[in-house]
């Protein structure tokens, strides 16, 4: 782990495949098979593989989409990408579509009549000028078409009946994959659907999408055809979405032990070891303020993706376990951080008290900062947490926290916590 990458999209990955720590192979193999038996049941249909933001979807589409190229048998899954947010319409992303999935088919003779017919589908069903954008056509080849037009059969229903023979005719099938679907406007979602329900409904067509199920909902509630009704939404998703693949939750185990390899790989990139009593700071921090932050792929690398990015500059003049924890503040929480340089005198004990706080009591100060946190964006939830870390760095957060809370056992619970990893640990100690 000591060459780990924290700037690619990919969970720690150090060659093609990589070790797979967050068991995404094994669940893509799940979704190969299961694939694979929704073909041999229907000549089309739509899988959606589901999880919140930061789980690892996108990693499991790689390793999917990785796995059936590279399974070169001769009746293998043809791939093709699509990226819904570079189309605003419904008649773009269609021919965007068609344009993918011709693209997926290979160039050769045995394949020359589905390439066409796919193509002359979209042709059909879209305005000239986008067709002239998509299919790139000159002017010679507008007004041939248009000709075309007028003079041939070239209704919608004739196109698409065309390319359903032809397809079928191919045999292979073609497995479409849209991520973050998630992230569409209202509108943009309702085109989507609309076209991998209506218009791509195709035989030997399949869809993989991918999304966080929750912010669906919520952006499918602001649209006006379900309205600001959560059943509504699900019931919709329900006729579009044939099959469900719900991503495994990422146990606090799992978490642990990537939180402590990353840590492992950053001190190892930098030449750096934690002594035992920074090894016994970081594990209090860790499990009393941070472990409850960092529960997905995605914040975990991002934060020691800062962590990487930062202290090369810094190694060796900054008192480590300061560095880690600071910079958790101005990666999860800036505007909190952006308080600790404004009052930065206050919390080091070196500024003059305004009269007002001279006979205050520590725990005044404690809801001072709530405030400040509070009025800065901190999350309710989040408020406690943040100061914990706070009196972690700073003495006078450290002894109005002290006075509102009774000390808690968390070296029993972490105790308790280190009979369930897999493997010793490398910076994170459990007393």
């Amino acid at each position: 782990m000591a060459d780990a990458r924290f700037f690619n999209d990919e969970p720690f990955l150090d060659h093609a495949e990589g070790p797979d720590l967050l068991g995404h192979g094994q669940y893509a193999h799940h979704v190969i098979s299961l694939l694979d038996r929704v073909r041999a049941q229907t000549e089309t249909g739509v899988l959606a593989l589901i999880g919140p933001w930061g789980s690892g979807k996108s990693s499991v589409l790689g390793k999917v989409t990785r796995r059936l190229r590279e399974a070169d048998n001769g009746q293998g899954w043809l791939i093709a990408e699509l990226n819904p947010w570079l189309y605003s319409d419904l008649e773009s992303l269609t021919l965007a579509l068609f344009s993918e999935i011709r693209e997926a088919l290979p160039n050769d003779e045995r394949w020359s009549e589905a390439r066409e017919k796919i193509g002359g589908f979209g042709k059909a069903i879209s305005p000239l000028g986008k067709v002239t954008a998509l299919f790139g056509l000159d002017s010679e080849g507008l007004i041939q078409e248009v000709s075309n037009r007028i003079s041939g059969d070239t209704s919608a229903s004739a196109a698409k009946h065309k390319a359903e023979e032809a397809l079928r005719k191919a045999g292979h099938p073609i497995l479409v994959i849209m991520d973050d679907l998630d992230r569409l406007t209202p509108e943009e979602l309702l085109v989507v659907f609309k076209l991998v329900r209506l218009v791509g409904h195709l035989p030997n067509v399949y869809y993989l999408i991918s999304f966080d199920e929750q912010t669906l909902l919520d952006v499918l509630q602001r649209s006006e055809l379900v309205g600001n009704s959560e059943p509504r939404a699900r019931d919709f998703l329900e006729k579009i979405i044939q099959v469900r693949l719900d991503l495994p939750a990422f146990r606090e185990r799992d978490a642990d032990i990537l939180v402590d390899r990353s840590l492992a790989a950053v001190l190892a990139s930098h030449n750096l070891t934690l002594t035992l009593s920074e090894q016994e700071r970081l594990s209090e921090a860790y499990y009393r303020h941070l472990q409850a932050r960092l529960r997905t792929p995605r914040a975990i690398k991002r934060f020691f993706g800062q962590v990487d990015a930062t202290l090369g500059q810094l190694t060796g003049n900054v008192d480590i376990v300061d560095f880690l924890l600071v910079t958790f503040l101005r990666t999860s929480e800036p505007r909190a951080y952006q308080l600790l340089w404004q009052h930065r005198a206050e919390l080091t004990g070196t500024s003059i008290a305004l009269p007002s706080h001279r006979d205050e009591r520590p725990e005044q100060r404690i809801d001072r900062w709530r405030t400040r946190l509070h009025d800065a964006g901190v999350a309710e939830q989040h408020l406690d947490s943040v100061i914990g870390l706070m009196g972690m760095l700073f003495t006078p957060v450290r002894q109005g926290s002290r006075s509102r809370h009774q000390p808690s056992d968390h070296r029993a619970a972490a105790r308790h916590r280190q009979h369930r990893l897999l493997r010793p640990v490398h910076g994170l100690r459990y007393p």
